[in-house]
């Protein structure tokens, strides 16, 4: 009986302890877990999303910045369907233009049993428009009316290509870029994507205590946002303006740049797009406009498209006769219709050839076959060498997403590309700028620059940075050969504008300055010389037309900026060399040059 008794209060003794223990667990031990428990749902952080940087032309003028208005947001709590739409249907009423399948997507797409947060579902509407309708909107207690920005750009298309667009950010965006989580876009194309994290700025947080009801009731801490820094670029909108106006109706590019410095103070890419309808997403019908546009409006054809160079490139190709073919710029050389090469005739655009050639005459008159004679004493090895060092085959270095290089074409590269051995006869193409020859508009820019100034500069827009200048490099890349032959390049350039046997005299001679430039032809398609005669470019299909260049530095003595044209399917440089005179002419009105010719 007494061991019974013991067993008994043992038993009583044990449960006991037990039910001790856990009031010890619920009422002390585990009180901190549940405290910190308590703690998240009391404590709400929010984060606070910054502002976007504004970019603004040279003189200060706006060209993308952001348009302040409301977006939004519905209770995250609706739980029932019938709740959500009679939600939607009252937003309706003052929206009918956006359809209720569309807002209740968003709404689903966002909502969470544990999203305290109010689901945006209209992501912006205008200042003037959120007036009209405030005070109805505000008097419902679902609804939560926020301040937000969207991105515009004032003047619409004009530099779409340089200032490219800040377009709403998809999963891929997001997970490479934190910020754009908050702020829904993030920089697509043009400057806009190239100096992103610096336009859009560092995230802020707020850690605040709420209520039941999801109310602040005290502040906590905060953690300041930095807002987006200002780009301040070299573009003058005048100019740009003044190149829009020249190019209408017309495909290519243009490029005007400092020879000192690289800064552009203008360029185009043609046919340009409206930057706006890329804001809040572009619809179907515009991009599908966009992408089966057969003049590629989408690219970005100074710095992206690549173009045979035709004979713009000769000045480059010939520093590397004066260097190493041993010849100066007044050395005369027979230079008939034609060279003949392995049963091949390689011809002269002029017929019956132009007799006896120098340097200088043969860059004046263009003079093929002065090029397919010395190329072949030269080797394509050195001039290669040359044009390589002139920036060809290379990035310029321009501050744009997805440059071209070009292609310098070698007898290495040929191999790599298509297995075959070079040919003599590929040389001579090259030494007129054709066969696989391929260069960018901003390269020839970049080129012109250094004939002009014996430097060679890094092409860029961004001029300043929250108003702190930005430096460039410059690379002294000629030979001492080179250089002191760049007097004689520039008065070949020079006779090209100005002596009445210039390529380009009868359409430059009405300049305002001095010009020093050079014309350039370059086939889209091979046609033999016979077919060339009995037809006329402007007869064939508009996509089997040559492009027209026209490169120049002006003015002639003491020049300040390089002017490169390409006209995609001109015709030839005819098309383009107006274009320079027009602009040179706007540019001398604006003050840009303190002497006229």
């Amino acid at each position: 009986m007494n061991l019974r008794i013991k067993i008994f209060v043992f038993m009583c003794l044990a449960v006991c302890s037990v039910l001790i223990l856990r009031m010890y667990f619920l009422s002390i031990k585990s009180n901190v877990y549940f405290e910190k428990i308590a703690q998240r749902n009391t404590e709400k952080t929010e984060i606070l999303s910054p502002s976007r940087g504004q970019i603004l032309d040279r003189n200060g003028e706006i060209l993308a910045t952001n348009e302040l208005g409301f977006s939004i947001a519905l209770n995250p709590l609706l739980r029932t369907q019938k709740t959500l739409y009679k939600e939607l249907e009252f937003l309706r009423i003052y929206f009918p233009q956006i359809p209720l399948e569309d807002l209740e997507k968003e709404y689903r797409t966002q909502y969470s049993p544990y999203n305290h947060d109010p689901i945006v579902v209209i992501p912006f509407i205008q200042y003037d428009e959120m007036q009209k309708i405030y005070a109805h909107l505000i008097q419902n207690p679902n609804i939560t009316i926020q301040p937000n920005t969207r991105r515009r750009y004032p003047y619409a298309s004009l530099a779409s290509h340089i200032i490219g667009y800040a377009g709403s950010a998809n999963a891929r965006d997001i997970q490479r870029n934190i910020v754009s989580k908050y702020t829904k876009i993030v920089g697509k194309l043009g400057l806009e994507r190239e100096y992103n994290d610096f336009l859009q700025g560092e995230l802020g947080s707020k850690t605040t205590k709420v209520n039941a009801l999801n109310k602040e009731v005290d502040f906590i801490t905060e953690t300041p946002l930095k807002n987006g820094g200002d780009l301040q670029i070299s573009l003058d909108l005048r100019m740009q303006e003044i190149l829009d106006e020249e190019f209408k109706g017309r495909n290519g590019s243009v490029v005007v740049m400092d020879v000192s410095n690289g800064e552009i103070l203008a360029a185009g890419s043609y046919p340009e797009y409206d930057l706006n309808d890329f804001v809040g997403g572009i619809s179907y019908q515009k991009w599908n406009n966009l992408l089966e546009n057969p003049y590629k409006p989408l690219v970005n054809k100074f710095s992206t498209g690549t173009y045979p160079p035709g004979s713009v490139i000769k000045m480059g190709i010939a520093l590397s006769f004066l260097e190493h073919a041993g010849i100066d710029e007044k050395t005369l050389i027979d230079t008939p219709a034609y060279v003949e090469l392995g049963g091949r005739k390689f011809r002269d655009w002029k017929i019956g050839g132009h007799g006896k050639s120098d340097m200088i005459k043969a860059i004046k008159e263009s003079v093929d076959v002065y090029f397919y004679i010395l190329s072949q004493k030269v080797g394509v090895e050195n001039i290669a060498q040359t044009l390589k060092s002139m920036g060809f085959g290379e990035k310029s270095g321009i501050d744009l997403p997805g440059e071209s290089r070009g292609i310098m074409p070698t007898p290495e590269w040929k191999m790599r590309q298509y297995g075959q051995q070079w040919f003599v006869g590929d040389t001579i193409n090259i030494s007129i700028g054709q066969g696989a020859f391929l260069t960018t508009p901003i390269q020839i820019a970049r080129y012109t620059a250094l004939l002009a100034s014996g430097m060679l500069p890094t092409p860029h827009f961004v001029m300043q940075k929250d108003g702190e200048e930005i430096e460039y490099e410059r690379q002294n890349v000629l030979t001492p050969v080179q250089k002191s032959k760049l007097p004689a390049i520039a008065l070949g350039m020079y006779q090209v504008c100005n002596s009445p046997n210039g390529t380009a005299y009868r359409h430059t001679k009405d300049s305002k300055v001095k010009l020093a430039c050079k014309t350039g032809t370059a086939q889209v398609v091979g046609i033999p010389q016979e077919i060339k005669k009995r037809i006329k470019e402007e007869d064939m299909a508009y996509f089997h037309r040559s492009h027209g260049w026209i490169t120049a530095f002006v003015p002639y003595k003491n020049p300040k900026y390089a002017i490169t044209i390409l006209v995609e399917h001109g015709g030839g440089s005819s098309a383009a060399s107006p274009i320079l005179v027009k602009i040179v002419n706007r540019m001398f009105d604006m003050g840009y040059f303190k002497e006229n010719k």
